[in-house]
C-alpha cells in the first residue's frame, strides 16, 4: 500500500499537494484564529511579486524613454549620388577619400587648376603669392557635393599623398604635396 502512495505521488505530485491543503483547510476550521493571520511565506512571496512587477515596470519606463522620448542624432541626409561641375578648370589625375568633416561619411579630395578656384570660396592663386593660374586642393562633402574647403597651393603639382598620419605633428591625418616652383607643402585636410 505504501509502495502505491509514493508511485501515486510520483505520477500525480500535484494531487498529493492537494490532499494536503485540504488537510490543512480541517485544521484551519478547527484552529480559526491561527489559521486567518497571514504567514510570514505568504506575506514575503507578496513583497517578491510586487518587487518583480516594481522592477518590470521601470525597466519598461527606461525602454520607452530611450525608444521614443529622447531623439536620435540627427544626422546629415546623404543623396545618393551628387554631381559637381568645374567650368574652365583642369583636373589633376589624383583623388583621396578621407572623413574631412568628421561626419562618418568618407568625402572627396582633389586637385584642379584653376584662376580663381571653383568660385565658390572667393580664393585666387594671388592669395597665395602664385602666378595665375595655379593648382588648387579641394575637399568636397561625401553627403551633398557641398564645397567644405579649397586653397591654392602651388602653380603646378608633381606629386600628392593623402592620409599620412602625425604629418607635421598634427592629431589628425594630412596631404603632402610637391609642387612647382620646388615646394613641400603639407595640407591638413580636416581643415585645409
Amino acid at each position: 500500500m505504501m509502495e502505491n502512495k509514493d508511485l501515486e505521488a510520483e505520477i500525480h505530485p500535484l494531487k498529493n499537494e492537494d490532499g494536503k491543503t485540504q488537510e490543512r483547510q480541517k485544521n484551519c476550521a478547527a484552529k480559526a484564529d491561527a489559521c486567518k493571520k497571514p504567514t510570514q511565506l505568504s506575506q514575503l512571496s507578496r513583497w517578491r511579486t510586487a518587487a518583480f512587477f516594481l522592477s518590470l515596470f521601470l525597466c519598461l519606463i527606461v525602454v520607452f524613454a530611450f525608444s521614443f522620448i529622447i531623439p536620435c542624432p540627427v544626422r546629415p541626409i546623404s543623396q545618393r549620388t551628387w554631381y559637381r561641375r568645374y567650368d574652365g578648370e583642369v583636373t589633376y589625375k589624383f583623388l583621396a577619400v578621407e572623413d574631412v568633416n568628421r561626419d562618418k561619411v568618407q568625402d572627396v579630395l582633389f586637385v584642379f587648376k584653376s584662376t580663381n578656384g571653383s568660385g565658390h570660396l572667393n580664393r585666387s592663386c594671388s592669395d597665395e603669392g602664385l602666378s595665375s593660374p595655379c593648382a588648387f586642393i579641394a575637399a568636397v562633402s561625401g553627403t551633398n557635393g557641398s564645397t567644405l574647403w579649397e586653397r591654392p597651393i602651388a602653380e603646378e603639382v608633381f606629386l600628392m599623398e593623402c592620409a599620412i598620419e602625425q604629418l607635421g605633428g598634427a592629431p589628425f591625418p594630412g596631404c603632402l604635396i610637391i609642387g612647382k616652383p620646388e615646394s613641400l607643402i603639407a595640407v591638413d585636410s580636416h581643415t585645409g
